[in-house]
Formats: structure tokens, sequence, C-alpha cells
């Protein structure tokens, strides 16, 4: 009976809490990696080009996202304090069933979204040599995956609000105890949220794309590819870049209609020089860049700009246009720090 525990086992202890959810992260740890092992036998051999040293590094990384996601059951177990100690191991266990639910559904759709479109091109390895890398790499404006990072953001801000929340509670309930133990896990969670933030920002390099390469941005569930298609200065001066948008048909979600179209987020494009100097284009003439596509459709914009004459060292940047949220967004190119990827003119 739950009476005749001994203290230091008692589930109302942080021991007792500390030893159920250490001991059920290896079962959660396990049943991730049975998925992922799945998805590998049963569509063998779409992922032969995706065993790699690059990709045995991405699911490490990926791994240690899963195993931080996991560590918020701590923060739960202040609502667990909050019930009899006969009905907390039931609470527990509710809660983790729900929450590896809850992560068994966001590892299947970031592996059909942003994992199974890309086998044939694994990422680079962190540590190898240039040799081993491949020839080819996609370049995206997120080095982070999206739903991953739109999920962990919104999460984010929810245990954010529920742990102030439960503080103010705990603290009018005199509960200054539960309110401290609040107070630590907003300090660990914003910990772990800032260093994955500014890890992948400092993981990132800025590149620069040849004419021809294409640069993706996720739109969540698809992708849309942009390329310089010409550059060129006209005889009354104005320097005119031809960029070309594409929607890759081959990077859409299984669970996206094939036919749907997509209004691609609002776009910023601006030629960088030699000496850091930004320039806005004059004018945009052609399709604008906002207008709807549907899979493997395409279009081409002619971005004019009015350049002095001492500008030299021509980079293009396109990127989302920035907004407050951006900011604060693991692995997008907005976020603190994080490099750019160009196009060279």
């Amino acid at each position: 009976m739950e009476s005749s525990l001994p203290v230091h086992s008692s589930p109302g202890t942080p021991v007792s809490a500390i030893r159920f959810w250490e001991r059920r992260r290896l079962l959660y740890n396990a049943i991730l990696a049975t998925v992922v092992l799945l998805w590998v036998v049963l569509t063998w051999p779409h992922f032969r080009p995706a065993l790699t040293l690059g990709s045995l590094e991405a699911f490490m990384v990926l791994g240690l996202a899963a195993n931080l996601c996991y560590c918020a059951a701590y923060l739960a177990e202040i609502f667990v304090q909050l019930v009899s100690i006969a009905s907390r191991q039931r609470f527990r266990w509710a809660l983790f069933i729900l929450g590896t639910i809850f992560a068994l559904v966001l590892e299947n759709y970031w592996i059909a979204d942003e994992i199974y479109p890309y086998a044939n091109d694994p990422p680079p390895s962190l540590f190898a040599g240039a040799a081993t890398m491949p020839t080819a790499t996609i370049a995206s404006n997120m080095n982070f995956p999206a739903p991953l990072a739109v999920l962990g953001f919104l999460a984010a801000c929810g245990g954010l609000f529920l742990a102030v929340a439960s503080i103010v509670v705990f603290w009018f309930a005199r509960k200054p105890k539960l309110a401290r133990i609040a107070s630590v896990a907003i300090g660990a969670g914003a910990v772990t949220y800032f260093a994955l933030l500014l890890g992948f920002s400092a993981g990132s390099r800025e590149r620069v794309l040849a004419h021809g390469q294409e640069k993706y941005f996720c739109e969540i569930d698809c992708h849309l590819a942009y390329s310089v298609v010409e550059a060129k200065t006209q005889p009354d001066g104005r320097f005119v870049i031809t960029l070309r948008t594409r929607f890759d048909e081959t990077t859409t979600s299984p669970n996206r209609p094939k036919d749907a179209p997509l209004t691609p987020s609002a776009r910023a494009a601006r030629l960088v020089d030699s000496s850091g100097r930004v320039f806005a284009p004059a004018v945009a003439v052609g399709t604008p860049l906002t207008t709807p596509l549907k899979p493997a459709e395409s279009y081409t914009t002619q971005l004019e700009f009015n350049l002095p004459k001492d500008a030299t060292g021509l980079r293009l940047l396109i990127n989302t246009v920035p907004q407050w949220p951006d900011k604060v967004v693991i692995g997008d190119e907005n976020s603190w720090l994080h490099k750019k990827t160009f196009f060279a003119l």
C-alpha cells in the first residue's frame, strides 16, 4: 500500500519523481528509436543514401532535442504535486503516455516532411574532412526542422505562461516551496531554450550561392526555392536581377494535396556590397513575389536597383521579412547571430 512505503520512496517526494521520470526516459527513447528503425526498414532502400556520418550526427542532435523536450515533465510535476499522494503515480503515467503519443506524432510528421524528401541529399558531417562532404547540399533559411522550431517556440511561450501563472497561484495560496520550484522550472526552461537558439546560430555558416543554385524556404509542409537567373547592368545604369521562384513538388508533405496552391510568405530582397552597405530594390517588375503557386509551378521577377558607381562585390540576400518572433525561433535565418545565405552576382 502507498502508506507503507518508506519516506524516501514515497510518491510525494522529489526522489520518487526523479526516479519515475528518468526510468521512463529509457522507454521514451526506445520508442522513438523504434519508429526511426521502422521508417528505414519499411521504406528500404529509400534511405540507403542517407546512411552517412552527417545523418548520424543530425539524429544525435535531434535525439538531444527530444530529451530536452522530455524534461518538460518536471514542469508538469509542479501540478502533479497538487493532487493527493495516492493519485500521483496515475497522473504521472497519464502524462507520460500523452507526452509520448505527442512525440510520436511529431516525429512521424517531421520524418515524412523534413527527412524523407531529402534522403538522396544527406547533410554533411560536422567533424569529417571536406572529402567526405557531398558535392551538392541544400541551402535553406533554416538549420533546424521548421515544424520543431515552431512547436518549440509555442511550447516555450505556453510553458512560460503556465509557470508564471503557477507562481502567482502558489504565492497567494501560501505555498512558497511550490512557487520556488516553478521559478526554477522557468529558469531551467529559459536556459535550455536559449542554449538551443544560440547553439544552432553558432553552428550556422555564411554561404554564397552561384548562379542557378537554389535557396530553399520552408513553409512548414512544403518548400519554395529561389535562384538568380540573370544579373546585369542596363545601359541607363540600372542593375537588374532576374529572380526565379519555384514550388518544389518533391518536398511537399505526403498529407498536403498535390494541387493545393501556396501563397509565399513576404520576402525581403537586398543587395549588400563589399563595404556592408545595403540597397533595397527601386522597383519590382514581373510576377510579384507573393503570387500563389501550385506544386511544380514557377515564375520570374525582375528586381531593379539604383546603385552608386563605387558599389562592388555585390551579393543578393533574399530572406523572410523579419518579424519579432523570428529573433527567438531556433534555427531561423533571422534569429540572433544566425549567418545568412547570399546569392553571388
